[in-house]
Order: structure tokens, then C-alpha cells, then sequence
């Protein structure tokens, strides 16, 4: 009888655990199992069996590892993937992110223990605008942001990471989010539309390979056409299964958008786990 397949945990597309729920992702692990709220209904729960013996990989996501960093206690005892988000915005648009250079500093840490083919680092979502960004160029928005992901290409190699993936997307005008942004005062939000999007992203793709460094692009049908972006699996099975050393799903994760090239995994965290960053751009928050 052919052994179970093992599970991919994701931790979490739906909130920030590392950073502000550590202590439960810690206690949960040691339980061997967590309940989990239905994201539609969230009066219903499911338990998630969280054994080592039964996890194939926990793809854990954050904008600061520093908890991980000084204690990984029980995620010691599981195979990891990291999704690493780094966009050194202005505070208008990430009001508590870690600065660039304390998250560069995590990151270099992670490496003592973790190799770069375990990395994700993502540049996500991508927001012109004339007043996000920390060393704004008002004239042309645009440039700021290039500027931005030229400097983390350069550290990320100056650190040994060309072994990573690097992630981007435009974002998601949701209602909600496009009138949050609205209410910033001097944001001057730049939207990428037409022929603008893919030449934007295109530049992006310029940069990474003149670094050495592959740029995926995050479940967008509009930019599967830009040369040099690659399609991107936030869950990538294939990958996790030749990280491991052990096989993993591959089949399609049906609960994510029709786009989204990821492979099956479980996920652990909640809406109602609040996230402290506050990020303007980000679609879950109300």
C-alpha cells in the first residue's frame, strides 16, 4: 500500500503569523494540531493535524522573521520555506514594517541556518506612486520603485542569495483598498494600466537578470506575456518535493484564484488573527 502523502502547511497567505502569532504557530505546533477557522464561515472549524511525521513542508510568510530568528523552538523540527516580503515603502504605505536594513539583517541570520533555495523574497505588491516610497523621484514615480528593487538585487546577491526566487505583483485595486489609498494624504497613486503594466514589469525582469536573479510573477494572467517574468507558484510541490528530498502534491490548489499556478497545501491562519503592520495596500484589511 502506498505510503500518505505528506502535507503542505501554508502559515499564513492570511495573516502575518510569525510576526504577530508566533506563540500560538508555537503552541499549535506542539500540539500536534490546530483548529482552524473556514475563511467563509468562520463560525465553522476544522483541525489540521500538524505532526511532524504527517508535514511535508511549512511554508511560513512574513515582513519580519525575527521572532523565528531568536527561537525557532518547535519549527525546528520541520522541513521550511520562506516567503520573505521586502519592499522598503515609505511608513504611509507600511506604517510598521521593520526598516529595509533590519530586515536585511534577519534575512542574513536566516542564512546561518537555512539555504537560499529556501527563500522567496517578495516585492509585492508593487504601488507607483510619488509619495510611497523613501527616496521618491516625483517627476517620474515609477523610477523610485525601480530604484528600490535594483538595491535589494544588489544585497540579496552581496548576501549569497542568487539561489532564491524573487516574487512580484501589481496591486489589486479592490474597492476597499483603491479608497483607503485615496484617504492618504500626498500618496499620488500611479496606476499602471494599458501598455504601461507589462513595459513597468518588463523593466522589473531587466534588473533581476542583470543581477543574476529569476522574477516570478504572482497569479496575473496580464503579465504571463512580459519576457523575462517567469510564472510564479507561491506553493511550488515540485520545488518543496526536490527540497526535501520526498515527494509532495502536485496537484492544483482549487481554493486559490483561477490564475494562481500553486500546488495544494493547507492553511493554518485566520482573518481573525490581526495583523499589526497595517499596510495600506493590503486587501485584507477592512
Amino acid at each position: 500500500m502506498p505510503a500518505k502523502m505528506k502535507t503542505v502547511i501554508s502559515a499564513s497567505r492570511r495573516t502575518d503569523l510569525p510576526r504577530f502569532h508566533y506563540r500560538w504557530l508555537q503552541d499549535a505546533l506542539r500540539a500536534g494540531g490546530a483548529l482552524v477557522a473556514n475563511p467563509r464561515f468562520p463560525d465553522a472549524r476544522y483541525r489540521v493535524d500538524l505532526r511532524p511525521e504527517n508535514v511535508h513542508t511549512i511554508v511560513l510568510w512574513s515582513k519580519d522573521f525575527a521572532n523565528l530568528l531568536a527561537a525557532p523552538g518547535a519549527l525546528a523540527d520541520y522541513k521550511l520555506y520562506f516567503h520573505y516580503t521586502v519592499n522598503n515603502y515609505a511608513p504611509l504605505l507600511e506604517p510598521h514594517v521593520p526598516p529595509y536594513a533590519a530586515a536585511l539583517r534577519t534575512l542574513e541570520g536566516l542564512l546561518a541556518r537555512y539555504r537560499p533555495a529556501q527563500f522567496t523574497i517578495r516585492f509585492d505588491p508593487v504601488v507607483v506612486s510619488a509619495g510611497g516610497e523613501l527616496q521618491p523621484t516625483p517627476e517620474k514615480p515609477g523610477q523610485a520603485r525601480l530604484a528600490a528593487f535594483d538595491r535589494l538585487c544588489r544585497d540579496l546577491v552581496a548576501l549569497g542569495m542568487r539561489g532564491c526566487r524573487l516574487a512580484t505583483s501589481h496591486i489589486a485595486l479592490y474597492p476597499h483598498v483603491k479608497k483607503r489609498l485615496a484617504t492618504l494624504p500626498g500618496l499620488g497613486l500611479v496606476p499602471l494600466e494599458g501598455d504601461a503594466l507589462p513595459l513597468f514589469f518588463a523593466r522589473l525582469a531587466a534588473i533581476a537578470a542583470g543581477h543574476g536573479l529569476a522574477l516570478h510573477a504572482c497569479a496575473s494572467p496580464r503579465l504571463a506575456a512580459v519576457p523575462g517574468l517567469a510564472p510564479g507558484r507561491c506553493i511550488d510541490g515540485a520545488l518543496l518535493a526536490a527540497l526535501a528530498g520526498e515527494k509532495a502534491s502536485l496537484a492544483r490548489d482549487a481554493g486559490q484564484r483561477a490564475a494562481c499556478g500553486c500546488t495544494k497545501s493547507v492553511d493554518i491562519g485566520g482573518y481573525g488573527q490581526r495583523c499589526d503592520f497595517e499596510c495600506a495596500y493590503c486587501y485584507g484589511r477592512r
